[in-house]
């Protein structure tokens, strides 16, 4: 009996720490945007099985254990949105697979991704063959995205929480002194007082910060 109240206690304990942990970090924890979202729900979801099923940890030990994960977890996301390079280092860049109509082979080799695999999903997207595409990217959440021949091409973010995207700036054909001169017209006067920043359509959509 005293077990079966123990595990109880922790479960309600557990979801209370969940439940802050979701509303602190965002609702996109329910839907992994990465593979180190994916790991990190996981390992809390070992650590909470692990805590609940031994009945000699105490329901205090159980939820410290819990929290030192999850603030583990909310450290790392911090790093990310103040750094491009952190972020890219743990989540990964994506990887474009097809540019300008030409298949990208040594792209196919680093993601392990067989045309098979790809086509696959293509055809799940109502696309009947790479021939279809201009360009082709492999995100780091798994996903596929692509901009189809003679149609606009997909949106860019140059800018996003204050922090400047210089690849995607460069792939645009603009330099930063370009960037400042509409940062300024936009009544800013630096990137970190940009929220976003996105690209599409030939235009500069500029999004400070409130």
């Amino acid at each position: 009996m005293d077990f079966y109240l123990n595990s109880i206690l922790k479960i309600i304990v557990t979801v209370i720490i969940l439940l802050i942990y979701i509303k602190i970090s965002g609702k996109s924890q329910l839907a992994p945007m990465s593979a180190f979202d994916q790991i990190g729900n996981m390992v809390i979801g070992a650590i909470v099985g692990a805590t609940i099923l031994d009945s000699e940890m105490k329901i205090l030990d159980s939820a410290i254990f819990i929290i030192i994960w999850i603030l583990i977890l909310l450290f790392i996301r911090f790093l990310k949105a103040k750094s491009l390079r952190v972020k890219e280092f743990i989540n990964g860049k994506r990887i474009q697979l097809i540019e300008n109509g030409v298949l990208i082979t040594d792209n196919f080799l680093k993601t392990k991704l067989s045309v098979r695999d790809v086509e696959i999903l293509l055809h799940n997207e109502g696309i009947l063959g790479v021939n279809e595409l201009k360009n082709l990217w492999f995100e780091t959440n798994g996903q596929l995205t692509y901009d189809k021949k003679n149609e606009e091409i997909l949106s860019m973010l140059v800018i996003e929480n204050g922090i400047l995207d210089e690849k995607v700036l460069k792939d645009i054909g603009k330099d930063k002194d370009w960037l400042m001169e509409q940062i300024e017209k936009s009544d800013a006067k630096k990137i970190e007082d940009i929220f976003c920043a996105e690209w599409v359509k030939e235009k500069l959509w500029i999004y400070p910060y409130n």
